[in-house]
């Protein structure tokens, strides 16, 4: 759920007290949850790629894929397109989690092994899937596979339409 903070005070004891602004109705839940333990979780909004970029993203995976020779798996073509236009970075793992952390990551590719501080790691390349791209590093990675696309000579929506798309992903 989405909303503001309003202010934050302390009481006597010392315990902290937020305010919160929801933009959407609380209540229901609220009556479930009121003096029960929860999580809470608070970070900045950032808003997300829409379903159309992803969509068109897919589409042009899809042509992609075809027009290979052998045609490739559509899923080997948006790892190969995450590797060359997506968000990730290059991380050390202790070697003895290595196997309980690598669950958690959809793309890596393991670069090597190491030590630091005395400690064996694990140095992997990782890549985060365009699922949990906001909208901004969404138009990126379609720019590229965009560019991709029309380097094999496959037909792309025109550059207005795209910039359209483009705003409409950003929520403008």
């Amino acid at each position: 759920m989405r909303g503001r903070l309003k202010d934050l005070t302390i009481g006597l004891n010392g315990e902290q007290h937020l305010g919160l602004v929801l933009l959407g109705d609380f209540r229901e839940e609220y009556k479930k949850l009121k003096d029960q333990p929860v999580d809470i979780a608070i970070k900045k909004h950032r808003a997300l790629r829409s379903r159309d970029a992803n969509a068109y993203c897919w589409v042009l995976i899809g042509k992609i894929a075809e027009s290979t020779n052998p045609p490739m798996d559509k899923d080997a073509v948006y790892l190969d397109m995450l590797q060359h236009y997506g968000q990730g970075g290059q991380v050390a793992i202790p070697t003895a989690q290595f196997h309980l952390i690598s669950r958690e990551l959809d793309y890596y590719k393991i670069l090597g092994e190491g030590h630091e501080h005395g400690i064996p790691v694990t140095y992997v390349h990782m890549w985060v899937g365009s699922s949990k791209y906001d909208s901004k590093e969404m138009a990126t990675f379609i720019d590229g596979i965009i560019q991709e696309a029309r380097d094999l000579g496959i037909d792309t929506d025109t550059p207005e339409e795209i910039i359209r798309f483009k705003e409409r992903w950003a929520g403008k």
